[in-house]
């Protein structure tokens, strides 16, 4: 174990020494500067580096000098202003800068309630690209009075069958229908619907949506003996034929289970948390790149993602098969720098369409992702910047 971590020690500094040098266009936390911030200032914090760490600030200069230069500056969680904005608020809480997030966010919010709004009116509830991502930036913000609205919309748009809802969306195949993963449906909605009725505990709307949004997701359970995963990638409805989901992030059983999980200890339904732990429980057993559709390294849908839930699982509930599972996707993760000319080894898979094998340094498929999960790794420690992932 030892010997493991130093070589995930030897990764870290790799990686940190690439992204203090990285040039970026995109300003995005989990596409961009923003997000490899985050990693050096944790890269910092973790060898005892002093602050201010310059090459972290530069890079929030960088972001903010492009903010200003931008006469539309893209306004979504993965690539836009919402999720540096929710970087600054995590940077002053946590201590790694003196200031004060109202001072520089509150001209903004009016804007992105707006936009986030006109997202999930035509049905965009996306948590990377469309309203999702912002409505978590307004919980961090506390912005109770935006937070509300937006339940109201959620539920008044909502497709009501029963006790359980739905919202209507475009898939990746062109068609409408109804998604269940976490980056991209309702697994999202419940994670960021579990955080608000933390603040709102008495509101009986933030309530009955979540708990409809909850309902439905548990109905789309399929045969694990029969397919090798709980839950599909969409909802039964929208899909001619069932299949083994891949693990990972950002679709499938992971991502579900951690909705289910979360709502279950809001709502106290220990029949939810019971199955959820039975869903991660049966993700440990997973192994193998090939049976599990794990091609690269990346947070989204890589080794590094898959051991940072696992991880996060472990902190939460102390069972050594999450410990286990999250070690051997740590092991599976190092193992995947192999590329001579990637960065720090490591390349993303991107589809034949996008070129396949792509270098990346962004959090969410790239170095700066992989960096903070073995980060998570090595400091023996529930990572706090998880939450712009929905994992806390």
């Amino acid at each position: 174990m030892r010997n493991f971590q130093n070589i995930c020690v030897s990764k870290i500094d790799e990686i940190a020494s690439l992204l203090v040098c990285a040039q970026k266009q995109d300003i995005g936390l989990l596409s961009g500067s923003a997000g490899i911030s985050l990693f050096l200032f944790y890269y910092a914090r973790y060898k005892n580096i002093p602050f201010p760490y310059q090459p972290a600030i530069n890079h929030l200069d960088f972001l903010f000098s492009q903010i200003e230069e931008m006469p539309k500056p893209p306004l979504s969680f993965c690539s836009g202003v919402s999720g540096v904005g929710w970087l600054l608020d995590h940077l002053c809480r946590q201590g790694f800068l003196q200031a004060e997030p109202d001072e520089m966010l509150l001209d903004i919010d009016e804007y992105l309630y707006e936009f986030a709004l006109n997202e999930l009116n035509h049905g965009r509830y996306d948590f990377l690209h469309g309203a999702m991502g912002i409505v978590l930036y307004f919980v961090r913000r506390n912005r109770k009075d935006f937070l509300y609205r937006f339940v109201q919309s959620l539920e008044n748009l909502a497709i009501w069958d029963g006790d359980c809802a739905k919202w209507q969306t475009v898939l990746s195949s062109g068609t409408e229908g109804f998604n269940i993963s976490l980056s991209h449906g309702s697994s999202a909605i419940v994670l960021v619907l579990c955080k608000i009725l933390r603040m709102m505990p008495e509101d009986d709307l933030v309530r009955k949506t979540l708990v409809g949004a909850v309902s439905y997701i548990v109905r789309q359970e399929i045969s694990v003996q029969q397919y090798g995963s709980y839950f599909p990638g969409f909802s039964i409805e929208s899909q001619s034929s069932l299949s083994k989901t891949r693990l990972a992030w950002c679709y499938g059983d992971l991502g579900i289970a951690t909705a289910i999980l979360d709502s279950g200890i809001v709502l106290h339904n220990q029949e939810w948390i019971d199955k959820s732990i039975k869903i991660f429980l049966h993700a440990a057993t997973r192994r193998g790149l090939q049976e599990n559709m794990v091609i690269d390294a990346g947070i989204c849908h890589g080794t590094a993602g898959i051991a940072l839930i696992f991880n996060r699982m472990y902190h939460n509930t102390k069972l050594p098969e999450f410990k286990n599972a999250a070690h051997y996707w740590f092991v599976e993760t190092v193992e995947m720098a192999k590329f001579s000319d990637g960065f720090a080894g490591f390349k993303t898979w991107r589809s034949v369409e996008m070129g396949g094998w792509n270098n990346s340094d962004n959090l969410l498929d790239g170095i700066a992702g992989i960096g903070l999960c073995l980060l998570s790794f090595v400091m023996h420690e529930a990572p706090a910047w998880d939450e712009c992932l929905l994992l806390s």
